[in-house]
């Protein structure tokens, strides 16, 4: 069941997941949604997860939300309260994030950490070092590795190299090194690039490297939910495999 509460300013709002989705409750959280929007033009997000019947109703509450993109491309910041370890983990899997967004995970004692948290004002920076390229000594493959927090000027880069590549070879292939250590923004990563990317539908192999714990299990999940592209993972050993796999 999905329920809407309010929150302490007119920019914010919150909703609860509590057991299946129901549809009357997305049906308001949309609309409660696209008000704040009209009335604010950006909107400050607090997910209660309490109980999911599962990754079916999971899944079923997120393609809702694809469905209303407009409205969640309005979203600045969403503060996720969860005691479930592997919807953490699926958060990372599906695709409903920009880049424009900043999203950090809390427990679901920690409702007044999240709101503190979503009535900080930041401002993205107009240059970043973030994302470097990397040589991997072939033509047709992108190296990048992320060594920090990106901003939509990250995303912009990363798209402007993948068109380069589009443009000579018909399809981009992606080597994405994780270096960074900031777990709550490269678990999104993924979704982000999804989300930002240009040229998406034109990629056709992303190999992430990395030695996060929860990294592969997010690259298989993120695999099961975009057909027509292959995902791999490697850890930070398997620089040639993973060039190889791309190749």
């Amino acid at each position: 069941m999905v329920t809407i509460f309010p929150l302490s300013q007119d920019n914010m709002l919150g909703f609860t997941l509590d057991g299946e989705v129901d549809e009357p409750g997305m049906r308001k959280l949309l609309m409660a949604v696209e008000a704040k929007v009209v009335t604010h033009g950006k909107v400050r997000l607090l997910g209660n997860i309490k109980n999911v019947g599962g990754f079916a109703s999971y899944q079923a509450f997120w393609n809702t939300v694809k469905a209303k993109r407009e409205l969640w491309e309005k979203i600045e910041k969403y503060a996720i309260l969860t005691d479930h370890g592997w919807l953490s983990t699926l958060s990372g899997g599906i695709d409903f994030l920009t880049p424009r967004m900043e999203v950090k995970t809390f427990a679901l004692n920690e409702g007044e950490l999240a709101h503190r948290w979503l009535k900080q004002d930041t401002e993205a920076p107009t240059t970043s070092e973030g994302v470097r390229v990397v040589d991997l000594a072939n033509e047709r493959l992108l190296g990048l590795a992320i060594v920090g927090k990106l901003y939509p000027v990250d995303y912009d880069r990363i798209n402007v190299l993948v068109e380069e590549k589009v443009r000579h070879h018909g399809k981009a292939r992606l080597l994405i090194e994780v270096v960074s250590t900031e777990a709550l923004s490269i678990r999104t990563l993924w979704e982000d690039l999804k989300a930002s990317m240009k040229l998406y539908k034109d990629l056709e192999r992303v190999a992430i490297i990395g030695d996060q714990s929860w990294l592969k299990t997010s690259v298989k999940l993120s695999d099961l939910l975009t057909p027509g592209l292959e995902l791999a993972a490697f850890s930070s050993t398997e620089h040639q495999r993973a060039i190889a796999w791309l190749d």
